[in-house]
């Protein structure tokens, strides 16, 4: 029996438009139940967005005159904290609840693409990511930080930034979770990756003199040069010396943001092939 088709799928880009369109509800899908999930829990929504601004808050209580600048390179390391604890603690927590449930033996099955599943999780992530260190900056208001444009170009600089920062440390997360398939470990493990970077990198390297680190690499590694990136196009004046953020010269040209958008390029690529020959068991690449 001759099979009957619709005049659409004659037109050229029939197939590419249905593609994109189920690659586009998969990707929706998948972001809606994370939100979801974290939205359903208050100690959870709380702990992973609440997280950043308290320890901004709690930096001003600490006494004395601390200057404006200072109070506001604090809270563009604390909110990158925050941005990567919720990228580590989010993305890996709810993967690894879905491997102990064993949903990917389903979803194997199932007509899903492997992209759409990260894609999805990434943006509910980014989203809460975004709050997050949105709330810390506004803590830093509250407590009289001081923040200031470098200049139009700066407001690109700052979110093309922080959208790269969250692309590779939600990668970070995967290939533990891959590994281990445990819940504790995303619970508690993981998420240790930001504290001990936080610390041992002083804030993020926003207080340089406080890190066993060499100096120069606070330009390079990845949670302090984005950091540092956004101090430098957020954070008004110059007295980088006073504060504590320099020395090393911050980074202000764009091959910084070539390197951050390096550090995303290979993670997603990383991502990508876990994602289809780990969980999925298909092939290397979609």
């Amino acid at each position: 029996m001759a099979t009957q088709t619709t005049a659409d799928e004659h037109e050229p880009g029939f197939a590419d438009g249905s593609r994109s369109r189920r690659w586009l509800s998969q990707a929706r899908a998948f972001s809606e139940r994370s939100l979801r999930e974290v939205l359903n829990s208050w100690i959870l929504l709380g702990t992973v967005v609440a997280l950043a601004p308290g320890m901004q808050l709690l930096f001003s209580m600490q006494g004395g005159d601390v200057p404006e600048t200072m109070l506001a390179s604090w809270a563009v390391g604390t909110g990158v904290f925050g941005a990567v604890y919720i990228c580590l603690y989010v993305f890996g927590y709810q993967l690894a609840t879905d491997l102990e449930d064993r949903r990917y033996e389903a979803y194997r099955s199932m007509p899903i693409s492997p992209s759409a599943d990260l894609g999805g999780r990434m943006f509910a992530g980014f989203c809460l990511a975004a709050v997050a260190f949105g709330l810390t900056l506004a803590a830093g208001v509250l407590t009289g930080a001081s923040f200031g444009l470098r200049g139009p170009e700066s407001i690109p600089i700052v979110l093309g930034a922080f959208a790269l920062t969250c692309v590779f440390w939600m990668i970070v997360a995967l290939p533990f979770i891959a590994a281990a398939k445990n819940e504790r470990v995303a619970e508690y493990a993981v998420p240790m990756i930001a504290v001990a970077g936080y610390v041992l990198t002083g804030l993020n390297g926003v207080n340089a003199e406080m890190s066993p680190i060499d100096g120069e690499l606070m330009n390079y590694l990845p949670n302090t040069l984005p950091t540092r990136l956004m101090v430098y196009h957020l954070v008004p004046g110059e007295e980088w010396v006073e504060i504590g953020v320099a020395p090393p010269a911050l980074p202000a040209g764009p091959e910084y943001l070539l390197a951050l958008f390096a550090y995303a390029a290979v993670a997603l690529v990383v991502g990508t092939v876990l994602l289809n020959k780990v969980l999925y068991k298909r092939g290397w690449w979609p």
